[in-house]
């Protein structure tokens, strides 16, 4: 059963301890906030003032509201000034020394029955609590930054919490109007374990050139539809700490998905630690300015060709759409809808597309042109400078090949809308030259959606990172460590997501995110095991049931 907690404590004012003593305080609790010194406590206040004030500014707060919330809270320099506290939660800094030292000052402060939360998004909370003399009492408390707005906070309890702790914490986030996570102590918890392997990810994808940092930005954030792409994200939270929570979380998974990037660790040593340095995977306007400035690495795109007219072979529904698209943007449009038509009428054209049905029924399927066949003629029939294009799962480069036209040679991706917009993604060779790279550009960009280029790699960009994510998850659902609602509560309400990852898998269907898996895993090198499908993802597939009750 749960306690009642009136009173709490709040040990480090710093952004993140700011924002938690201002969801106590929003929430009604008398908050005793405590810093080293005077100068920091007057920055906590600072802090406080000023996210208040802009709840004001922005209409979610009056003024009399506002004196209300700031009136309950005290800040202080004195441990002595907890004793009253029903609960105290740690926001220190990531360095577990300190955070023994806090608890022990704790133990001479508080009630026996008084609990002990840490706010760590990383470190063991079981080393944490093991040499408090009542580590029963000791808990992880996780608030995601900012804390009074994201919904997120994760409860972590140790083989010696006390059930009572863990459901009076549990309670008191609900009663603040969050949403509680109860889960087992390891390395990174639910939100960052899953978090710091899709990042580790997607600096593996920009380190090895596979793609700019604006392309893989621009396909997590618009294909995606999340927040923000993961580099942004990164320069946000800082690289330093990306580092020190990557470090961490390997240490204890030893999973390659979390290997340490060598180019992250170079950054950090170099002082680029993302916006609060100026500079990180971009470069901003100054010191802690969210103004983006170019580089040396901002690209520079030409404006490519001047196509005009475009032909789209095949039929079916995404056949049909980019007819329909690529009219609307102007262009003058031959459809063959059946492949077997007479290409020798494409001499002229821009921009060919095979866009063949490849999930027609076994006797359609003669009906189809063979696309070895048909990218051979097309390169015959068709003027040197006219794109070819497939948007379906075959390889750019054998194509290039097949076709003597590597140069104008790429594959396409149309991905469903998000609520950001929508990514066609450009998959090119060695030989494809840029003119053909920003004519494709330029080409998307004027059917209204958002260009992603990369190498003609397996899953290209979307693919090969969404799915990478969502296996990891489905893998840390098999391990039994969360539930496949509370994974998606943790990445929905505590990093953004527009859906949690089992809703996406429901909604993409279980099969299609295996097809893929099983591609990403076979077109490795080696075979690496964490691109291996997860079994319990094999196996939904096989008994077509919904990782979600009711979907």
């Amino acid at each position: 059963m749960a306690r009642e907690i009136t009173t709490v404590g709040v040990i480090g004012l710093g952004t993140m301890g700011a924002g938690i003593v201002e969801v106590f305080a929003r929430g009604g609790l008398t908050v005793i906030g405590v810093e080293s010194s005077q100068e920091y406590a007057e920055r906590g206040r600072g802090i406080l003032q000023a996210s208040t004030d802009r709840a004001v500014a922005r209409g979610k707060l009056d003024e009399a509201g506002q004196a209300e919330i700031l009136g309950r809270i005290t800040l202080t320099t004195d441990y002595a000034d907890l004793a009253p506290a029903d609960l105290v939660v740690e926001a220190v800094p990531e360095i577990m020394t300190l955070k023994h030292e806090v608890i022990g000052r704790l133990e001479g402060v508080l009630a026996e029955d008084a609990i002990v939360a840490t706010n760590t998004s990383s470190l063991s909370i079981t080393e944490i609590a093991a040499p408090a003399k009542v580590p029963g009492r000791v808990i992880g408390m996780h608030f995601f930054n900012p804390a009074p707005i994201l919904k997120l906070v994760e409860v972590i309890t140790t083989p010696m919490a006390d059930p009572e702790v863990t459901e009076t914490v549990r309670a008191l986030a609900a009663g603040l109007g969050k949403k509680p996570v109860v889960i087992g102590d390891r390395a990174g918890f639910v939100a960052n374990y899953l978090l710091f392997g899709y990042l580790s990810t997607a600096m593996r994808m920009f380190e090895s050139g596979h793609v700019s940092r604006e392309d893989l930005d621009t396909a997590m954030r618009v294909g995606v539809g999340l927040p923000m792409g993961p580099l942004t994200l990164m320069d946000l939270v800082g690289l330093d700490v990306c580092h020190h929570i990557s470090d961490v979380i390997y240490g204890h998974s030893r999973s390659p998905l979390h290997a340490p990037s060598t180019m992250l660790e170079r950054m950090v040593l170099a002082g680029r630690h993302g916006r609060k340095s100026g500079r990180g995977f971009y470069t901003f306007a100054k010191p802690g300015s969210g103004q983006l400035v170019d580089d040396e690495l901002t690209p520079s795109h030409g404006p490519g060709r001047d196509v005009q007219s475009v032909a789209v072979i095949g039929s079916g529904a995404l056949a049909d759409e980019l007819v329909g698209r690529f009219e609307e943007g102007g262009y003058a449009v031959t459809h063959l809808a059946d492949a077997m038509e007479d290409l020798s009428r494409l001499a002229s054209v821009g921009l060919v597309v095979e866009a063949q049905d490849e999930d027609v029924e076994d006797d359609a399927a003669d009906e189809l042109r063979d696309v070895d066949d048909l990218f051979g003629e097309l390169g015959e029939v068709t003027a040197p400078g006219t794109i070819l294009a497939t948007v379906n799962t075959y390889s750019a480069v054998a194509l290039a090949a097949i076709s003597g036209r590597p140069e104008d040679t790429v594959v396409l991706r149309v991905h469903a809308p998000t609520p950001n917009g929508q990514v066609i993604e450009a998959g090119r060779t060695i030989s494809t030259s840029a003119e053909t790279v920003d004519t494709v550009r330029a080409v998307i960009r004027s059917i209204g959606a958002e260009p992603v280029v990369c190498k003609d790699r397996t899953g290209l960009v979307v693919d090969a990172m969404l799915v990478t994510h969502l296996n990891d998850c489905v893998r840390m659902l098999d391990e039994g460590y969360a539930s496949a609602e509370d994974i998606d509560t943790a990445l929905q309400f505590g990093l953004g997501y527009p859906v949690g990852p089992f809703a996406m898998i429901d909604q993409l269907g279980a099969d299609e995110v295996l097809a893929v898996a099983e591609e990403l895993y076979s077109g490795t090198s080696g075979f690496q095991a964490h691109l291996a499908p997860s079994p319990l993802l094999v196996e939904h597939v096989l008994l077509e049931e919904p990782f979600l009750r009711g979907q």
